[in-house]
């Protein structure tokens, strides 16, 4: 998956969902992370977010896009 802001490849970070004790219940999707962003490279505007060069996607409901930013 490209970062859309620059080209570079996301590297995958994290998943986030419902988790209970040593395990998620539920997975509700997937963190991505651009490493130009996360340099913050002023070749990338993702540098620029809140919680830099991250990106998420839902596992249900939209298809697997792309999202900026980090889930809350």
């Amino acid at each position: 998956m490209e970062c859309p802001s620059c080209g570079s490849e996301l590297e995958h970070e994290d998943t986030f969902g419902r988790y209970l004790g040593s395990r998620y219940e539920e997975v509700h999707g997937q963190i991505y992370r651009c490493p130009k962003g996360r340099e913050q490279s002023e070749e990338c505007d993702s540098s620029t977010f809140h919680v830099a060069g991250s990106y998420y996607t839902y596992e249900k409901g939209d298809g697997g896009q792309l999202h900026e930013g980090y889930p809350c």
